[in-house]
């Protein structure tokens, strides 16, 4: 006889590995931990396949970290100027990302992604995998705490790694990062208004100028 294992039975497990400091919050099938501080929101969301009612199985760890005077930047611009293929929304909408499955070995992996959560004894298999993940997120955002730390690691980074550090559309938080950090933008930004023009994007390059004059202003 199966068991059933819905996301009443997932959300039990999951305050089991809760970090210090952080809530457990979800959205539909989403779960998260979040942690609000003076300058920022951090959210740690696992990753998961589910067949409720049966299991579900784990993927993953990542980290996600919202910055309100950069995103309160970009929000006073995309309200006049908006992307067609984005949304943004106030106190919501990330700045930075990072996952964390990589810190596994492949063997751990395996075991992770092979491995149906549906009761106390199964999750326990998993458990310390996604503690292990958790850990290293809560290390992760403690050892950079400022929009100056994460402006310097973004800048140790290949060009594809960095993308994927900055929440999409990467180039504008960029810009705003420099702009805030006292940092010159001006070039960069005005090398995304012509490639964007280039390519005849024309909502895309409307916010890249209005962001522009904006940080210009400010």
């Amino acid at each position: 006889m199966k068991t059933t294992y819905n996301k009443e039975n997932l959300q039990t497990h999951l305050e089991e590995i809760k970090p210090t400091g952080y809530t457990l919050e979800s959205f539909e099938n989403e779960f998260f931990y979040t942690k609000n501080e003076a300058s920022r929101k951090i959210t740690i969301t696992l990753f998961y396949d589910e067949y409720f009612p049966h299991d579900v199985i784990c993927t993953g760890i990542s980290v996600s970290i919202l910055f309100y005077n950069v995103e309160q930047i970009f929000h006073d611009v995309y309200v006049n100027n908006p992307i067609s293929d984005f949304k943004h929304t106030l106190n919501k909408t990330n700045s930075f990302k990072k996952g964390f499955t990589y810190i596994l070995t492949t063997i751990e992996k395996n075991k992770l992604k092979n491995t149906k959560v549906f009761d106390d004894a199964s999750f326990a298999q998993v458990k310390p995998l996604l503690e292990q993940m958790i850990n290293a997120a809560v290390s992760f955002v403690n050892q950079n705490q400022t929009l100056q730390d994460f402006y310097d690691l973004g800048e140790t980074m290949n060009e594809d790694d960095q993308l994927n550090f900055y929440i999409h559309p990467a180039s504008f938080r960029m810009a705003i990062v420099k702009k805030l950090l006292n940092l010159p933008y001006t070039i960069f930004l005005q090398n995304e208004i012509n490639l964007y023009n280039q390519h005849n994007m024309s909502d895309v390059s409307s916010f890249a100028v209005a962001l522009k004059n904006h940080l210009d202003s400010i």
